[in-house]
């Protein structure tokens, strides 16, 4: 029997940037996504675009989904702990743009109120990966500090809903890696 640790150490993580970068440009006015205030201290799935797959990661692993908005903290209170996000996009050509924008935005301090964990994508079709959205994931992970890449999930699509011990080994090794990020993000902010 394989273990969850086993399995964790298994799940490929991507590394990329660790923080907002000098020099970087933001986006222009209307470019990017809206935000919204909160004191929450759940996590957070900042959907990309539409059906990236934030209300389903929050349903398998707990948080808010954010619906396409940036959650943010007043500034005015330098004691509020800063919103934990993830940012969660499809890999197909549209998701990973979409990503590949909200990193930019992330990148360029555009949001000094969070702290951006990393990228979530999910797989938006069963089999291999086409070799160009593989490298278009690879060049998207380059900009935020972490990317996991969820693999298909045949029960979601059929029945909208999964028991994540009762999942293929490769996404189970996967979800299994964000559980224990949120767990020590969860842990850390007691």
């Amino acid at each position: 029997m394989v273990t969850e640790t086993e399995i964790r150490d298994a799940a490929e993580v991507l590394r990329g940037v660790a923080g907002p970068q000098q020099g970087l440009l933001g986006l222009a006015a209307g470019e990017g996504m809206a935000r919204f205030l909160t004191d929450s201290l759940e996590v957070f799935w900042l959907g990309a675009h539409g059906g990236a797959g934030e209300n389903t990661l929050a349903d398998l692993l707990g948080g808010v989904p954010c619906h396409h908005r940036w959650p943010s903290r007043s500034a005015a209170d330098p004691s509020v702990q800063p919103a934990h996000v993830f940012l969660v996009a499809r890999q197909n050509h549209r998701g990973l743009k979409a990503a590949q924008l909200a990193a930019r935005d992330w990148a360029a301090g555009s949001h000094p109120t969070i702290t951006l964990h990393g990228l979530v994508v999910i797989a938006d079709a069963p089999g291999k990966t086409p070799k160009a959205l593989h490298n278009q994931t690879r060049i998207t992970a380059g900009g935020v500090p972490q990317t996991w890449v969820v693999p298909w999930i045949e029960e979601l699509r059929l029945a909208g809903s999964v028991d994540p011990e009762s999942l293929a080994r490769e996404p189970r090794k996967v979800l299994t890696n964000l559980r224990e990020v949120i767990n020590t993000i969860k842990t850390k902010g007691d």
